[in-house]
């Protein structure tokens, strides 16, 4: 699971719309948590966002998308539309030809969907290099392209008046905030050995800044081959790589474009080399320790237990809504005031449930019962609920520790743990704590069990 906003930037989506299309149903967030409502999002949803923008480019409404998403088309019955549309803008005025160009973007992509990677991704050390570097803003990713390949040509004309000659492959540099509909900030650099007495200053008052690049101890790099639109399918691959292997991302990526014969050859001025090496910082994504037993704390993976359970039912409060104000615990210290009124199978032993996908509520909005399991059919107590859980696989994950820190966990859980378990959500997206007898309220020694839906 990733953030919205990283999930933004892989998806060239902004947070905005992102949101949007959560409020219509198109796009619902793999998971929104519970104690602070951050949004979450699968790498599988790449395909459905693929599809939403397509089918928007081609000039469908977003209700009309909401149709034909349900209708669960296929990758080659898109790629046929596309190439309608394509035919179709061809044919337009000189206004149309940037709708045209979006669409060509968006066929790519769906081409390259779910091919299998041609490079491996490597952990390896970066030195730190003193690059000169220039900036800008493009209106809209239509003009990224050019926009970038302007910063080289300006970089270059600087090089011949300071009399520098490039000391390695041009690279561009992405901001690590999320992606944004328009106004794209680009950065273009190269490293450079300065000469004697060549100082930063010296291009005071012009678009270049000569910047010392920290070297990074671990960063994840693979090879992009091909088109440079494209690039989406192999960033997504990294991030799976990295989820699965227990990092995370932790700082902005580059894209270094490499000459296409080796490093022998003249070092490339043009980005479309058909080589782009893309390298992203990251760390080990701790394990908290509410999640980890004493014997296990030195240890860098948490392996879940895969338990199944039947359907079973419960009675119990509920709320509905984002936890924003702390209602749920204040919902469990009126339950545990009621409980004795509910006939239970086993009193030692209470839920708490969690269903995400709920029908008629606000987009991130999700049910959750403190509840105790009852025999079928249990008329609930006055201001009380009933409900069925349905038989799942779970992925049982154990919370150390007191409450205040069960937010670390369920991050863990969700942007790690399952990923690196080579474990995926169930789409109902539902979860549950477990509490018997190991629970202590407000204490260090307290544990409960967290069971996650699994396909």
């Amino acid at each position: 699971m990733i953030k919205i906003g990283d999930f933004s930037k892989l998806a060239h989506v902004s947070i905005k719309t992102l949101h949007h299309y959560g409020e219509l149903g198109l796009l619902k967030p793999a998971r929104v948590d519970r104690y602070n409502g951050y949004r979450y999002y699968s790498l599988t949803q790449l395909t459905q966002i693929n599809r939403i923008l397509a089918l928007k480019e081609m000039g469908f409404s977003l209700e009309q998308v909401a149709q034909l998403i349900t209708e669960d088309l296929t990758v080659a019955e898109l790629r046929g539309m596309l190439r309608l549309k394509q035919m179709e803008l061809a044919e337009l005025v000189e206004a149309e030809r940037a709708r045209l160009a979006r669409v060509e973007l968006r066929l790519r992509q769906l081409e390259h969907q779910g091919q299998p990677p041609t490079s491996e991704i490597a952990i390896k050390e970066v030195a730190g290099v003193t690059a000169l570097t220039a900036r800008a803003v493009a209106a809209s990713e239509l003009v990224l392209r050019p926009a970038r390949q302007s910063l080289v040509e300006l970089l270059q004309r600087n090089l011949s008046a300071a009399r520098l000659k490039p000391a390695g492959p041009w690279f561009a540099m992405l901001s690590d905030s999320p992606y944004a509909d328009r106004d794209l900030e680009v950065t273009m650099a190269v490293s450079v050995n300065p000469r004697a007495r060549q100082r930063a200053g010296d291009w005071d008052g012009t678009p270049i800044t000569l910047e010392e690049l920290p070297p990074v101890g671990s960063m994840a790099s693979v090879i992009h081959q091909g088109d440079l639109t494209t690039l989406p399918q192999t960033y997504s691959q990294l991030y799976r790589w990295a989820q699965a292997n227990g990092f995370k991302v932790s700082g902005s990526c580059r894209e270094i474009y490499l000459a296409e014969s080796g490093s022998s050859e003249a070092l490339a001025t043009t980005l479309e080399t058909g080589f782009t090496e893309v390298q992203c910082p990251v760390e080990q994504a701790p394990i908290p320790i509410s999640i980890q037993s004493i014997s296990k704390q030195k240890e860098k993976t948490m392996e879940p237990k895969i338990v199944s359970k039947p359907a079973f039912k419960t009675v119990g409060l509920s709320y509905i809504g984002k936890n924003e104000n702390s209602e749920i615990p204040q919902m469990w210290g009126v339950f545990n005031q009621r409980a004795g009124e509910i006939e239970a199978i086993n009193p030692q032993c209470c839920y708490g449930l969690c269903f995400s996908n709920v029908e008629g509520v606000t987009e991130g909005d999700f049910e959750y019962m403190a509840a105790i399991e009852v025999a079928a059919e249990t008329e609930p107590p006055e201001g009380m609920v009933y409900r069925e859980v349905p038989a799942y696989k779970y992925a049982v994950f154990t919370h150390h520790g007191k409450l205040d820190k069960l937010g670390k966990t369920y991050e863990y859980i969700y942007n790690t743990g399952l990923a690196q378990a080579g474990l995926e959500i169930h789409p109902d997206k539902y979860d549950m704590e477990v509490y018997d007898e190991r629970f202590i309220p407000d204490s260090d020694e307290s544990e409960f069990d967290i069971y996650v839906a699994i396909k």
